[in-house]
């Protein structure tokens, strides 16, 4: 199947998977704050959230957030070995610990389920064809899903499933048309970068680092409350973007996602993405493959002042 358009899945809203590291950049916060406003508009509905980064915290922000927009129940799944990412920064680990304002109870990876799991219970489940998987991380959880057995979820095996429940994968990662990116290279993440590259069996769209780069965002946070979590993570971030801003590798992602690629880009030629064995990447062109990456289209300001509005809107 070569799509043409990577458009979300009919009839809306779009059902989202979403798979983030959440340890070290505050566009991730924002990714899910963004996620949660689609969500809110009825564009998009959540199915469920794991964690690809190994520290406790990751997944014990997401709970923060999940809480915070007024979605505890949504359910959450994470990475269970110490092999790939990054420890989380201090940003992340505080509002991780911050039960009382935020009200969850999710402080460590063992209170949920590991992440293959929960992707083969949420897909099971899901209509053919409507599940769309977004990755703003390391692709360790999708790589361990395509390799997962039959189990009391499905009698498929994980890239069986992924086929006949995924239209598409929608990843922020690498440079294009050929570059070097920190979610295919971090720590232990090479190997799984390069399995879902020439295993995964729908199509992928990329977002690359130098696309998100452009969409800066955080100063348009500076109104929201100092309890904010997203007010927290950008004012906590090591750059301070809440100052400076902060490019929206993340949230292009989720963007893409929900509302699909027109106006705000255009699509590459067909092609493979290729991962070097220091997982760079580059571009090779073929009529026949189903990989594209996002193009500029829309001026970036414009794009961004697009997400810091769907990220500073609570419901």
């Amino acid at each position: 199947m070569i799509p043409t358009s990577f458009s979300p899945p009919s009839p809306r809203p779009v059902k989202i998977l979403l798979d983030t590291d959440m340890a070290t950049d505050c566009d991730d916060v924002g990714a899910i704050a963004v996620l949660h406003r689609l969500a809110s508009l009825g564009e998009a509905e959540i199915l469920g959230v794991v964690a690809n980064n190994y520290d406790p915290a990751s997944i014990a922000v997401v709970a923060a957030l999940n809480s915070f927009y007024g979605r505890p129940g949504i359910p959450l799944g994470a990475c269970q070995a110490d092999e790939v990412g990054h420890p989380a920064a201090e940003f992340m680990r505080e509002i991780a610990a911050d039960t009382q304002s935020y009200g969850h109870h999710i402080t460590h990876r063992n209170q949920v389920p590991g992440a293959v799991e929960l992707y083969r219970r949420q897909l099971a489940t899901a209509p053919d064809q409507s599940a769309v998987i977004v990755s703003i991380g390391h692709l360790n959880n999708l790589a361990d899903l395509l390799q997962s057995p039959p189990d009391e979820f499905s009698p498929l095996t994980g890239s069986e499933l992924v086929e006949k429940k995924v239209p598409h994968l929608i990843i922020m990662g690498g440079d294009y048309p050929s570059g070097k990116e920190h979610n295919f290279w971090a720590r232990g993440a090479i190997p799984y970068t390069q399995t879902v590259m020439d295993l995964w069996p729908t199509p992928m769209l990329f977002s690359g680092f130098t696309l998100g780069q452009k969409i800066v965002t955080g100063p348009g946070l500076v109104t929201l409350p100092l309890h904010h979590p997203l007010h927290r993570a950008y004012a906590g971030h090591a750059c301070r973007p809440l100052e400076k801003g902060r490019p929206s590798w993340d949230q292009s992602a989720i963007l893409a996602a929900v509302r699909g690629v027109e106006p705000y880009w255009n699509l590459s030629e067909p092609g493979h993405n290729r991962i070097d064995t220091d997982g760079s990447n580059f571009w090779e062109p073929d009529p026949k493959a189903s990989h594209r990456y996002l193009i500029e289209n829309m001026p970036p300001e414009n794009v961004a002042d697009e997400i810091t509005q769907l990220m500073k809107t609570n419901s």
